[in-house]
């Protein structure tokens, strides 16, 4: 395989999430370690911290939706769907 083909397979790999994580809400306590995406199993709003300090509300999040974001923390307060998963 050459050089750029391989650039493209890691590159593809890269955005591909290797894990998943049950997440339990907090407002003080970040993730240990920064999720690239999350998906709820019942819907609602999520409250949530990103790696660049910003913070916000993903209204509306669909069961089954992947929603992307390097995310550090995700915030009890405003936080209204349930079964949290985090894809790292």
């Amino acid at each position: 395989m050459g050089i750029l083909a391989e650039q493209l397979k890691n590159q593809k790999e890269a955005q591909v999430p290797q894990g998943i994580v049950s997440i339990t809400p907090s407002d003080t306590t970040k993730l240990a370690k920064p999720i690239r995406a999350f998906m709820v199993t019942a819907p609602g709003d999520v409250s949530l911290l990103m790696n660049d300090g910003s913070s916000g509300i993903y209204p509306g999040c669909v069961a089954g939706t992947q929603y992307m974001g390097k995310i550090i923390r995700i915030n009890a307060a405003g936080t209204i769907a349930t079964g949290i998963k985090g894809l790292l």
